[in-house]
């Protein structure tokens, strides 16, 4: 199964809980993860409220992140440009990449924004629904 990931499941990634497990296990459940390349600058981006949430040390963080990027895929958006188009009736603007990728490689998205599942095209899975799907 290949899934698009999005930013708010790889902040979970940064603190030990189901969300770690699935992602550094993904290889054993069958499930090939992808992500826009831009999610790595927005974690980056975002660091300091990471290391506020999983109450982690600068170089933690980065070894963590060293470590996302060897389970993750990361696609350029040139990649997936043509379904932008398409992308932008599904969902509001900042999330645009995660559909496109979605619709590129015609795959669900992971993720816990409830605005992701009031559209119907893409299936979006919970990682509560990831949880009961894996174990």
């Amino acid at each position: 199964m290949q899934l698009v990931i999005d930013t708010n499941i790889l902040v979970s990634f940064f603190r030990p809980n189901p969300v770690q497990l699935i992602i550094t296990n993904s290889a054993s459940f069958g499930i090939k993860l992808f992500a826009p390349e831009y999610a790595i600058d927005e974690l980056k981006k975002n660091q300091l409220d990471i290391l506020k949430y999983a109450k982690i040390s600068q170089e933690q963080f980065e070894k963590k992140l060293s470590e996302l990027t060897h389970f993750i895929n990361l696609v350029s958006s040139d990649l997936f440009k043509e379904f932008k188009e398409e992308a932008k009736q599904l969902i509001h603007e900042k999330d645009i990449p995660i559909f496109a990728l979605a619709l590129k490689l015609n795959c669900p998205i992971w993720s816990n924004e409830p605005s992701f599942k009031k559209q119907d095209k893409i299936p979006v899975f919970s990682t509560k629904e990831m949880i009961e799907l894996l174990f």
